[in-house]
């Protein structure tokens, strides 16, 4: 009777650490998939910054050349 009980204890005892290990994997997993993520969205960021200076630059430039343009209409020089 208590080598029953020792047996049912051993076992659950194997399915908790099999369970166990099972979500430290799965854990593990997720982790990576986080960093990567991560990563990812670091380097959208940094793209999203780069494509903002652009942008800005050439509304510069854009908004320099119209001031040149309004120059010429009025017959005045840049």
């Amino acid at each position: 009777m208590v080598t029953d009980l020792f047996t049912t204890l051993e076992q659950k005892l194997e399915l908790v650490l099999t369970k166990l290990n099972a979500l430290q994997e799965a854990n593990a997993a997720l982790e990576k998939s986080l960093g990567e993520k991560d990563q990812a969205l670091k380097e959208a960021e940094a793209e999203l910054a780069r494509v903002s200076r652009e942008r800005e630059m050439v509304r510069q430039r854009i908004d320099t050349i119209l001031n040149r343009l309004k120059f010429i209409e009025t017959g005045e020089s840049a």
